[in-house]
């Protein structure tokens, strides 16, 4: 009886193994990629999922979480507000804001009566440049290197105050970033109206010759932080022109400038916030300039100018060249009656 049953031979094995071992290696690379692509995912939806968190918060709170408070339990910390601070490799988001927007005592116009923060960041994936960043996230991904930078060192998180002219570079290849725009945020958190105005619309009548004075307010916008005017102080700076002609016989002045008097029109808004004839106080109180005569009967126009502290870092550049600041005007028709 002849026994026809063949085994392998040692090659075919050897063969077979080689084939079976490159597919294992094949798979298990492609197994690595899989988890990796997975994490990123994860990754990418524990920021998004963390962004929305801060937003909300910032909505509920009027300024955006920090970094700094103490302690740890204290809800204002971007990792309690953030619901969600760690990526798919359990390395915390790496979180940095314009610390303007995150003081310890907030009002309805920290966000809202805001222009511009000192974030700008360049994609370096697209060249696309972002000015007015609110707040950044980002995880490092796999490696757990930070690739993106300011200055030419990895980014930490943290508070940005001084870091105006000095742009981010945010590496989108090999980082996982989000940010959020001060004009998006004020959009989320339901910013509604201009961040500063004029409270008044209309100027008491006069009776000439006898004295007058009247009292103008704004409202909303950021108060100015110390003092920007010599030793004046107050939430906001303020400037008049006079639009008609004839002026009134009697200069009118500033109660707190007694010896400034009206703009020539037009000047107000191109001028330094310290140049002369401007006031800095949280009215305005528009009287008759010691010295003068009393004033002509008659209607004037005239146009008052009130700006705030928005900007940072402070400036008190002219409002024509956007310097950060809120800047508002309206015109007003100041009516001399005969007494």
């Amino acid at each position: 009886m002849t026994d026809d049953n063949k085994g392998f031979t040692l090659i075919e094995l050897a063969i077979v193994l080689v084939i079976v071992g490159i597919l294992i290696g094949v798979g298990s690379g492609m197994v690595g990629m899989l988890i990796t692509a997975i994490k990123v995912r994860e990754s990418r939806d524990h920021l998004d999922a963390a962004m929305q968190s801060v937003t909300s918060w910032a909505s509920a709170n009027n300024r955006l979480p920090d970094t700094t408070s103490n302690p740890s339990t204290n809800p204002a910390l971007f990792a309690n507000a953030a619901k969600t601070p760690n990526d798919a490799w359990g390395q915390g988001f790496i979180y940095l804001y314009d610390n303007a927007l995150a003081p310890a005592t907030a009002t309805k116009d920290t966000i809202c009566g805001r222009r511009s923060t000192v974030i700008s960041l360049t994609d370096s994936n697209t060249g696309a440049t972002i000015s007015n960043v609110a707040y950044l996230a980002l995880s490092q991904a796999d490696n757990a290197i930070t690739d993106t930078k300011i200055g030419g060192a990895a980014v930490t998180s943290g508070p940005l105050s001084t870091t105006a002219g000095m742009p981010i570079t945010a590496d989108t290849f090999n980082d996982i970033v989000r940010w959020v725009t001060l004009d998006e945020l004020r959009t989320k958190i339901g910013c509604q109206g201009a961040p500063l105005k004029i409270v008044n619309n209309e100027l008491p009548f006069g009776a000439a010759p006898n004295p007058y004075s009247a009292i103008l307010s704004a409202d909303g916008g950021v108060p100015i932080s110390g003092s920007v005017i010599g030793t004046q102080t107050g939430n906001y700076t303020w400037c008049v022109e006079f639009v008609s002609t004839p002026k009134p016989g009697a200069a009118l002045v500033f109660d707190t400038n007694p010896t400034g008097g009206i703009k020539a029109a037009g000047a107000c808004w191109s001028s330094s916030e310290t140049a002369g004839n401007f006031v800095q106080g949280t009215t305005l109180t528009l009287q008759k300039k010691a010295g003068f005569g009393n004033f002509s009967t008659g209607s004037y126009q005239l146009t008052v100018f009130s700006r705030d502290g928005a900007a940072s870092p402070a400036t008190t550049a002219a409002c024509n060249t956007n310097p950060g600041d809120n800047c508002v005007q309206k015109t007003f028709v100041l009516t001399m009656n005969p007494n």
